[in-house]
């Protein structure tokens, strides 16, 4: 078992849910344990639940179509249902999200949740800054104060989907990296993830059940999420009012690469030679001449979008998106300053 004391404690290993999930719940006797629709996520959660034989589990879903405003405070009034201050957020962004969001509410009224979180896909482990889910201002939370990172999560993830959430956590990684804020452990952490996730996402793909290569995507990724210290930037200010419009049938990964792809063309002037720095861990076979182009060829190389004609966006909308996008907080860590003209070029590149 690898045991990791950087911003949070996480435990990392295969089957770390069975071993190190009840170590850390101990002799607990209640747990609302928060699941979302992701892929693997119901699977996680019945090992979880296993796992606690010990505790009595109480189970909430995240909804979509509820405001995540609603959504906290049911989730507060289901801890005080059951009498407990511990949150388990079994599965991706919604959970984990929604359940530092709800942490963030009880501190603000003087109490305090003790937070778990199990991911059961790739994402960024809740180890970001901000919370943001859907459209809206992103949120400061608190970081889980638990991260169970189980590999074996990865088992019969459906392709698509691991490469989209794969390419989400990329694009952040590049975006830390290319901010203009000094962060030098941030900046090396964004490196080293990036090089895994782009040397071990098509292994994974290819090999669904390669052990070795779902222990090192999902290391990747938890190198990558250590990296948002630091920041994210303008592609994630254009993904979310986008993400918002087109609804739950197009996945976030699926525009972070026609986008990073166009921001990277806007930046180039800004960055040195970052960006250069950065194609190197791509390796030979998806360099280009611009780091542009080295993102674009990746994502075809993986199955993902290369244009965001490719997922039905409407075009008519680049004007509100950009206004919404300029004025978001995550534009302010791009390299460039961002203007409503200078997001609508980028869509307008993008598509």
């Amino acid at each position: 078992m690898t045991l990791i004391d950087y911003l949070t404690r996480t435990h990392f290993a295969e089957a770390a849910i069975e071993d190190a999930l009840p170590e850390e719940v101990g002799p607990l006797s209640r747990a609302l344990v928060l699941v979302d629709n992701e892929p693997g996520s119901a699977a996680a959660c019945a090992r979880a639940q296993e796992a606690l034989c010990q505790t009595a589990i109480s189970l909430a879903r995240t909804d979509r179509a509820t405001p995540h405003g609603e959504a906290t405070l049911r989730i507060l009034s289901a801890l005080r249902d059951i009498r407990t201050d511990t949150l388990i957020a079994v599965g991706g962004a919604a959970a984990i999200g929604q359940a530092r969001l709800a942490a963030e509410h009880a501190l603000r009224k003087g109490e305090r949740l003790t937070l778990i979180a199990v991911p059961a896909i790739l994402c960024d482990f809740g180890l970001a800054r901000r919370v943001r889910l859907g459209q809206g201002q992103p949120v400061t939370c608190p970081r889980p104060d638990r991260v169970i990172a189980d590999p074996t999560v990865l088992d019969g993830a459906p392709s698509r989907s691991l490469a989209a959430a794969a390419m989400e956590v990329l694009v952040h990684a590049i975006e830390a990296y290319a901010s203009p804020v000094y962060h030098p452990p941030a900046d090396a952490l964004a490196l080293e993830g990036t090089k895994g996730l782009t040397r071990w996402l098509p292994v994974a793909l290819a090999s669904p059940n390669h052990r070795e290569a779902q222990r090192e995507l999902m290391a990747a990724a938890l190198t990558a999420a250590l990296a948002l210290e630091k920041a994210v930037g303008g592609v994630d200010a254009l993904a979310h009012p986008i993400k918002a419009e087109l609804g739950p049938g197009v996945l976030h990964g699926d525009l972070h690469a026609p986008l990073m792809a166009a921001m990277a063309d806007f930046n180039t002037e800004a960055v040195g030679d970052r960006y250069a720095t950065m194609a190197e861990t791509f390796g030979r076979n998806t360099q280009e001449p611009h780091f542009g182009a080295t993102i674009g060829a990746f994502a075809r190389a993986v199955g993902l979008p290369t244009s965001l004609r490719e997922t039905g966006i409407n075009p008519a909308r680049f004007e509100r998106f950009a206004e919404m996008a300029a004025n978001d907080p995550a534009a302010l860590a791009n390299p460039r300053r961002l203007t409503p003209g200078d997001c609508r070029r980028i869509l307008e590149a993008a598509w």
